[in-house]
């Protein structure tokens, strides 16, 4: 049986609560205006910027 997943706009994960300040300012560079990403798909561009940004 298939499973339907959710797409969020990026502003949708602006307002989000369970992103905190940093991490919608992270999101708001790295996700695009017209796109639209799962919460899955979101949280790993974060933890790909976060990897990134520690080496």
């Amino acid at each position: 049986m298939p499973t339907e997943t959710t797409m969020y706009r990026k502003e949708q994960f602006m307002q989000a609560s369970q992103f905190t300040r940093l991490e919608k300012d992270v999101l708001e560079g790295l996700l695009e205006e017209e796109s639209t990403y799962t919460m899955e798909q979101a949280k790993e561009h974060l933890n790909q910027f976060m990897n990134e940004e520690a080496k």
